[in-house]
């Protein structure tokens, strides 16, 4: 029987980490972000995006929207139709909070079989950082091309991080009590980064996926700065704040 699950979480919580890692697994297919506000990101076909042409790309990006547009409910229900054992796809908290997407969410909510994996990152410092280097320069993982090679460095500011955090926070309770009645896997971007193998093994369990591989392996790499000294300009403002320093001292 297949189980179909989605992946949930704030943005730079290891989403991206854990869909491709779980993608190198037999049995598993688990799309991207399907229910972006203007792009259907990551929707798994079979498509080889590297040996087609631009204009294809181009056209197949505008296929998938338009599908999706039409009749959203419908294109999540073919997207998890898909061949696996286990078969789903990431929304960020803004997705699944959207009124647009209500019909989608109502519908997800009444399968008897989905499953739900809620990723949360426990030093709020470094998921603000992350999420400033993406918008400044570009993901920073192995699969982001030459753009992960960038050295960035942010100012953070403290009152723009306070407000950040605090907004995330409250979606991630809306979340929790939106996914009160589900069946849901609780799990961090720390425990993904200290040990993804046996972190994706704990969601295979959860998904009834026993037969998995004993040597997963990460499906991307982290790279840049693991120090933020080394990213962050006015990183000793952020020790001498008390709302910061302990999450700027932490790994």
């Amino acid at each position: 029987m297949k189980t179909r699950f989605v992946i949930v979480g704030a943005p730079r919580t290891g989403s991206t980490l854990l869909v491709k890692t779980l993608n190198s697994l037999h049995g598993v297919c688990c799309h991207g972000e399907l229910l972006g506000e203007d792009q259907v990101r990551g929707y798994e076909d079979g498509v080889d995006l590297l040996t087609i042409s631009e204009k294809q790309r181009m056209n197949r990006v505008q296929t998938l929207l338009q599908a999706r547009n039409s009749d959203p409910t419908g294109f999540i229900e073919r997207a998890l139709d898909a061949e696996g054992t286990a078969v789903g796809f990431k929304a960020l908290y803004n997705a699944l909070l959207s009124p647009r997407w209500r019909e989608v969410v109502r519908w997800l909510l009444s399968l008897d079989d989905i499953r739900f994996v809620h990723l949360r990152r426990n030093n709020h410092v470094r998921r603000f950082v992350s999420e400033q280097i993406l918008l400044q320069g570009g993901p920073n993982h192995s699969a982001a091309g030459g753009r992960s090679e960038l050295s960035i460095r942010i100012h953070v500011d403290i009152d723009q991080f306070l407000q950040r955090s605090s907004e995330l926070e409250a979606q991630a309770a809306q979340i929790s009590a939106l996914l009160s009645g589900q069946d849901v896997l609780e799990s961090s971007y720390e425990a993904l980064a200290a040990d993804t193998a046996a972190t994706v093994r704990q969601v295979c369990h959860f998904l009834g996926l026993d037969d998995i591989a004993s040597d997963i392996q990460p499906a991307l790499r982290k790279v840049g700065a693991a120090d933020l000294r080394d990213t962050v300009s006015n990183f000793q403002e952020l020790l001498d704040h008390p709302a910061t320093r302990d999450w700027a001292l932490a790994n």
